[in-house]
């Protein structure tokens, strides 16, 4: 929340060269004057009954600032607000996961990798749960598309198509391998 603009003016500066820049010599005389005052506690302005009022209202005032500058200080000091952690492993604002620094430096290290390469072909995974076949020599792929079959089912006829997958070539050690896989699709 932004602070509303101060709608008091000054009575005078002490520095640059207008008419309300006050005298070095009219300064002086006036410090010396307020001390001499305030060493008899003000007793001529609060015995004034023109003066007293204001001067007591300026007390007043002065009591109010003191006060203010006093609440401010204590929350310009403040590391962090009431109820939020002070350090790195102390929850911050929110409900904030707090990680050490060797934790930080692990991520930014990447330690606990593990090496992983999405493939471009056949012979590499790629992206999902591909299973690859260590297959080394050439390889030949069959797919048989079986009969189209129908059943009733609750009273809907169901269709059916059977796929299989067949997959013939050699493993690493040169040994002749077969996969086989079977799917049947539901036809609508």
């Amino acid at each position: 929340m932004a602070l509303s603009s101060a709608e008091h003016e000054p009575f005078f500066v002490t520095t640059g060269t207008g008419k309300d820049k006050v005298s070095t010599d009219d300064l002086t005389t006036i410090t010396n004057a307020w001390a001499a005052e305030k060493a008899e506690g003000c007793a001529k302005y609060i015995a004034d009954p023109i003066l007293a009022p204001l001067i007591y209202q300026l007390q007043q005032m002065q009591d109010e600032i003191n006060y203010l500058r006093t609440e401010i200080s204590a929350n310009k000091d403040k590391a962090t607000f009431p109820g939020f952690g002070t350090s790195g492993s102390t929850a911050l604002a929110g409900d904030t996961t707090t990680i050490s620094g060797a934790q930080a430096s692990a991520i930014t290290a990447n330690t606990a990798k593990t090496s992983m390469t999405l493939g471009t072909s056949g012979s590499t995974a790629l992206a999902g749960d591909t299973k690859i076949v260590g297959y080394v020599g050439s390889s030949d792929t069959n797919i048989t598309i079986g009969n189209m079959a129908s059943a009733i089912v609750k009273g809907q006829t169901v269709y059916t198509l059977p796929i299989t997958v067949t997959q013939t070539g050699t493993d690493k050690l040169g040994n002749p391998t077969t996969l086989t896989k079977t799917a049947t699709l539901t036809l609508a």
